[in-house]
């Protein structure tokens, strides 16, 4: 694991980039192919699985986000091997000329059994000096994993995806945890899945900006969430719910009740917020697992608020699945609001957009603490 061995074979390989002989002589340069690094992107698999869907993945994130790349594979259940690492140049081609016109690198770090925990000691050193860090977690955090907290501290952003969390809404009391870990101040968190709710939030957002809707919105007595259950954890409530609840609590200043009776009854959960803005009052909030039908697993289906006026104000997903759409029934009276198509960017696009910020989103922050309190 000699970092200056690994720095040359690097560089030889960037030298033999620019003139692949296997290229045809039409595609084929005179000069060298840039060797472009803006950050280094650890990334952490516990499966081979979602270790293969990394490497699958690399070329389109580096097109964007030319990094050096650490993709560790680390399967602690599984027989005793040291680690083993091997080098490999990810180049971008002109599709015009079909020439390489950019090079960047993975290196690759494959442990099992007792050596996972020797990984980031192999890998830290590797990072290039000065560039940011981000680590991309495919795992489920914990913040007693000494594996996890090695990394944190070299890191800049953590990156996780809550869809993939195999314990669903236990996973996220832990990435709260590392939110209030003094150790880790210096670490921005993203969840992938935090993302895929943008449009959701921005639509039930929208109805506060209708001046005749804000009365009806004042007086918010009710919320039902229906999600489908997540795909590893089919008794657990989706992440993307649970989310969504604690940015409305946190938005409109709700706070969980402290005499509250949370009615658990399969497949719905139910609890109270006190409302302190505007009219102080309780809101009853139930969140629903229904059938997935079209939907994939732990994505939201509908989300609407129910007012004391009998109004209420909706979002939700179209019966071909292609479509948000939002509308207000005031008494018998619906108005359509906006339609915004469904956008299922790619796992590399969500983890682009990440890479593109380092501090943290209070949003978040504020609304997973919310959601860590129903959770407890």
């Amino acid at each position: 694991m000699d970092v200056a061995v690994v720095e040359r074979e690097l560089a030889q390989l960037w030298a033999e980039t620019a003139n692949d002989p296997k290229d045809s002589p039409d595609t084929q340069t005179d000069h060298a192919v840039l060797r472009a690094r803006v950050a280094n992107l650890l990334v952490f698999a516990a499966a081979e699985e979602a270790f293969n869907d990394v490497r699958a993945l690399l070329a389109e994130l580096t097109a964007v986000h030319p990094s050096r790349v650490l993709t560790m594979l680390g399967v602690r259940d599984a027989k005793d091997q040291d680690i083993e690492m091997s080098v490999e140049s990810l180049c971008q081609t002109d599709k015009r000329s079909g020439g390489k016109r950019l090079s960047c690198e993975e290196i690759t770090l494959m442990a099992f059994g007792k050596f996972v925990s020797e990984l980031p000691s192999a890998a830290l050193p590797l990072l290039v000096p000065d560039l940011s860090t981000f680590l991309w977690w495919r795992n489920s955090p914990r913040v007693d994993d000494k594996v996890l907290d090695t990394l944190l501290r070299a890191t800049d952003r953590l990156i996780v995806d809550s869809v993939e969390f195999a314990h669903a809404d236990l996973d996220l009391l832990e990435v709260n945890k590392i939110y209030n870990g003094p150790k880790y101040d210096h670490v921005g968190i993203s969840d992938l899945n935090w993302a895929r709710l943008t449009f959701w939030r921005g639509l039930l957002a929208d109805f506060y900006d209708v001046p005749t809707y804000r009365q009806q919105l004042d007086q918010i007595e009710r919320v039902e969430i229906d999600y489908v259950a997540p795909a590893f954890d089919t008794e657990r409530v989706a992440p993307q719910a649970l989310l969504l609840a604690g940015w409305l609590g946190s938005r409109l200043g709700w706070t969980l009740a402290k005499e509250n009776a949370i009615a658990r009854e399969t497949p719905s959960l139910t609890c109270t917020f006190d409302c302190a803005i505007g009219n102080a009052r309780p809101v009853i909030v139930t969140l629903n697992r229904v059938e997935p039908g079209e939907h994939k697993p732990g994505r939201l289906v509908r989300a609407e608020l129910f007012s004391g006026g009998g109004c209420s104000f909706r979002v939700a997903r179209s019966d071909n699945n292609l479509h948000l759409v939002a509308d207000a029934l005031l008494g018998e009276e619906i108005q359509r609001g906006r339609v915004l198509p469904v956008r299922n960017r790619s796992t590399a696009q969500l983890l682009s957009r990440e890479m593109e910020i380092l501090c943290n989103d209070k949003i978040y922050q504020q609304s997973l603490e919310v959601a860590a309190s129903l959770i407890e």
